[in-house]
């Protein structure tokens, strides 16, 4: 028999005597041999799962980066730039301002369309009197099954310059590069811009912010003189249903007065109380009294206020 005041024996390495006293205090241990513990290991497959999914989702990146070289179109500038040239602008056009940008569509995001957006001064008309036209000539990615002899195929859009079409800067690819968002009636492109053509795409909005600054300026002209118009016309209106006179001059009789006014010489005796066709020059006569409905004024003289 062991005194009572000794301590239990210590087990042997692997074996347990049973008592739960000789298991160790685990809430006395420290926190990382605590968390050792809870930590139970992992099935193997969930390893080889692991390592599979990695291993596809590395050639899958792979593969996305050589399809995207192959297809990136090359000297895409050099191509827009010719395309221009040759078959988009129009005789007597000239080039304002032009930047490179590319396209991302949002089913084939890796395979971008490179090219140009171009300001130019084509010619006006009554619907847009300033002229100007904005051009995107995109070169489309090539396929990577096709010759490298293939001919390019372009993606070619243009809008006039006026209050429908606008352009303003934003964010694209994930908000890391600048681009440009031209909103039309038709739709809303976006466009991104590399870094070495930021200058490129400043002078391009400030060349459009030119081309509104005179399209407001054209449609504040617009307004006033339609205003000018509309304030002659209820001029008009207003003297046509009211009285007209006329000052009698040499030569004029009492009918050829009523012939320039499209009246009688007796509805102008009337007007007038005159008793006969005579008249005296400088009399003013009232050849027109006040109507409901508007009266033109005749072609030949200009009838005279009261």
């Amino acid at each position: 028999m062991l005194p009572q005041d000794a301590p239990p024996p210590i087990p042997a390495e692997g074996i347990w005597s049973g008592d739960p006293r000789d298991l160790p205090n685990w809430d006395a241990m420290p926190r990382r041999n605590r968390r050792r513990r809870r930590r139970a290991g992992y099935p193997i497959w969930i390893k080889y799962l692991a390592w599979c999914v990695g291993l596809a989702l590395a050639v899958s990146i792979a593969q996305i980066a050589v399809q995207a070289v192959r297809s990136d179109p090359r000297d895409a500038k050099a191509f827009a730039e010719r395309e221009l040239r040759l078959s988009t602008l129009r005789p007597g056009e000239r080039v304002l301002a032009k930047v490179s940008v590319w396209q991302r569509p949002a089913i084939d995001y890796f395979r971008a369309t490179r090219g140009l957006l171009v300001l130019t001064d084509a010619a006006g008309d009554s619907a847009h009197p300033i002229g100007g036209r904005l051009i995107f000539l995109g070169l489309q990615p090539r396929d990577p099954l096709s010759p490298p002899d293939a001919p390019p195929t372009f993606e070619d859009r243009s809008w006039p310059i006026d209050t429908l079409a606008t352009v303003s800067p934003t964010r694209t690819l994930f908000f890391l590069a600048r681009g440009l968002r031209i909103r039309t009636p038709a739709g809303r492109v976006t466009v991104g811009v590399p870094s070495p053509e930021s200058e490129s795409a400043d002078s391009l909005l400030a060349a459009l912010g030119r081309k509104y600054a005179q399209l407001r300026a054209v449609g504040w002209q617009r307004r006033e003189e339609r205003r000018a118009q509309d304030r002659a016309r209820s001029t008009l209106a207003t003297q046509g249903r009211g009285e007209w006179f006329h000052t009698v001059r040499r030569g004029e009789a009492l009918a050829s007065v009523a012939r320039m006014f499209n009246t009688t010489p007796e509805e102008i005796r009337a007007l007038n109380g005159l008793a006969g066709d005579k008249i005296r020059i400088g009399e003013k006569l009232k050849v027109k009294g006040r109507t409901k409905q508007s009266v033109p004024f005749p072609q030949s003289v200009t009838p005279e206020p009261p």
